[in-house]
């Protein structure tokens, strides 16, 4: 006589009866549908592995080896729906003579069948736990090209009025409608090529589709303008926005579900002559790294920005244009000093992404939700650690200073070029120099830089007139090695995958504060900072050219106005 599930269980010491007993009692009660093993898997009484391990040992169907998840083959899928999938917690891996698939503990006997009668072959099944196999038949399916649609100007004349109001898993889509298929299409697209921004572009006779990937634009389709009307008003719908209005800009967002991921979108439309252009920022937490050791810091600027952002007070400045990655350096600061000792409250505009056990605050100016307003409630809520998205005005510069006098350490940005300009800057808002220099801690100023292409990136030795631009010595380094960019299909051709930061990191010393107060320019800040080991922005690029992380021309072409 075949042992039950729980028999084994306690056997194998996974288990104790009293354990089963419960879960025996849990099924008897009618409240689940759930087998024994899952019941006690759930209840916590034993691992997903250690039931997987057990039903192997029953059915005689061998665990899955990694090596075979090696061999997934994607042209598979399409004759199985991802829905179908889900619902039986199975995904086909690839064909040789026979179908190898895997399977969860719960399967259903006639699944065989079915994938006997779809890909005509006999099937060699594989056990992997249920809690694994959803988010491998998420990555498997989401690596499906999604073919692009062919728009039809004709078929898209009319489709405004054909819209539904909510939208389903991406990779699950298969709304009838074209233009909810092609923006679902494209919304998935730019996740799966980690763009940082869709623009749907109004001209003329069309609509143009770019992404933003690694800060450059890249034409990805273009749209038949009879299209535009339906297109738009899709997007609207999306991000609960007002479809009737087309004369002012509007704001807004969307949540969806991509691979069984939860993904937002910050929206923005904008009227123009041709019609409306919507913006659409990704904000996906899967490809940001809040982490400073994933930011691109030296070692030696790495143990400074340590020890900077676990002072008790005195205020954190991060400087640089938009899209320099200024945020994501003080998330990553937030998220390592964050613990449950310590009060930590934001106020962004907006907020961008949710940090677990962090106040963060959304300002809205339109209701009289200001940075300066609301740094003030803030102060009365008993925080240790305040970050401000901006220091836009003399107010709000003046209550950051305050809090940080009074035992608060404020981390904000600044809209400067460099480090040194940020003195300066607050002078200009008359905030008087002695407060600046008592408040200030640290300044640091930061670009965002391509990486190569690790697969085509090709060695080359730069002319004399790059290294001395890059401010490297040629008789040093005219034999050393550098790279460039090529192009390859991983890389779309353009010889770089992703971005890494350069940094200019100040620590206040005796020396700067005097210089501060002394209101010294900001060139003259430069050098005293410098002699006191700051690495400026086109430095820190050039050593990281040197280890063959970003190319010359890159390095340069980010630094250009900061020399």
């Amino acid at each position: 006589m075949r042992k039950k599930i729980g028999e084994i269980l306690v056997e194998k010491g996974y288990s104790v009866s009293d354990d089963v007993k419960a879960a025996l009692d849990i099924q008897k009660n009618g409240t689940t549908h759930k087998k024994v093993g899952e019941i006690m898997v759930a209840e916590g009484f034993i691992s997903p592995e250690q039931l997987i391990e057990v039903v192997s040992e029953i059915t005689g169907i061998p665990m899955l080896e990694e090596e075979l998840l090696k061999k997934l083959d994607p042209t598979l899928l399409s004759e199985f729906p991802i829905v179908l999938a889900k619902r039986f917690k199975a995904l086909p891996l690839f064909k040789e003579e026979e179908l190898h698939i895997v399977l969860s503990e719960n399967y259903p006997v006639f699944l065989f069948n079915q994938l006997y009668i779809i890909y005509k072959c006999d099937v060699v099944p594989h056990l992997l736990p249920s809690t694994k196999i959803t988010d491998l038949i998420n990555h498997a399916y989401s690596k499906i090209d999604s073919e692009g649609e062919v728009l039809n100007a004709e078929e898209f004349a009319d489709m405004a009025g054909n819209l539904d109001t909510e939208i389903p898993d991406l990779i699950d889509s298969n709304d009838e409608a074209p233009i909810i298929r092609f923006v679902n299409n494209t919304i998935a697209k730019a996740v799966k090529e980690k763009a940082s921004d869709i623009h749907f572009e109004s001209f003329e006779d069309e609509v143009l589709v770019r992404f933003r990937k690694d800060g450059k634009l890249y034409s990805v389709q273009r749209v038949p303008k009879a299209a535009q009307a339906g297109l738009i008003t899709r997007i609207k719908i999306m991000s609960r926005l007002n479809i009737s209005e087309r004369r002012l800009p509007q704001d807004g967002n969307i949540k969806v579900k991509i691979a069984g991921n939860d993904i937002d979108f910050r929206v923005s439309t904008l009227p123009s002559i041709h019609g409306e252009s919507v913006v659409l920022r990704v904000l996906d937490k899967r490809s940001q790294q809040l982490s400073l050791d994933a930011s691109g810091f030296t070692k030696r600027d790495l143990e400074r920005m340590r020890k900077l952002i676990r002072m008790k007070h005195g205020i954190f400045l991060v400087t640089g244009p938009t899209g320099s990655g200024k945020t994501t350096t003080l998330y990553s600061a937030l998220t390592e000093i964050n613990s449950p000792d310590v009060k930590i409250i934001t106020e962004e505009d907006p907020v961008e992404y949710q940090l677990k056990g962090i106040n963060q605050i959304h300002i809205n100016s339109k209701i009289g939700l200001t940075f300066a307003s609301g740094l003030r409630s803030i102060l009365r809520q008993d925080p240790d650690i305040i970050m401000v998205g901006e220091i836009r005005d003399k107010e709000t510069a003046e209550i950051a200073i305050n809090a940080s006098l009074t035992g608060h350490l404020v981390f904000s940005t600044l809209h400067t070029n460099d480090a040194p300009t940020a003195f300066t800057r607050l002078i200009d808002m008359d905030i008087e120099p002695f407060l600046i220099s008592s408040t200030i801690i640290g300044i640091l100023a930061q670009r965002l830089v391509r990486k190569l292409c690790p697969k085509c990136k090709e060695m080359y030795y730069p002319e004399e007139a790059i290294l001395k631009e890059l401010g490297l010595d040629p008789a040093e380094y005219s034999g050393h090695p550098f790279y460039r960019h090529i192009g390859c299909d991983d890389c779309v051709q353009t010889g770089y995958i992703g971005r890494t930061g350069i940094f200019e990191l100040i620590n206040m010393d005796d020396e700067l504060r005097r210089a501060v107060v002394n209101r010294l320019d900001a060139s003259e800040i430069r050098k005293v900072a410098s002699a006191n080991g700051m690495l400026t922005l086109r430095e820190d690029g050039a050593l990281k050219a040197i280890k063959g992380i970003t190319s010359p021309e890159e390095v340069l072409l980010r630094t250009q106005e900061d020399n």
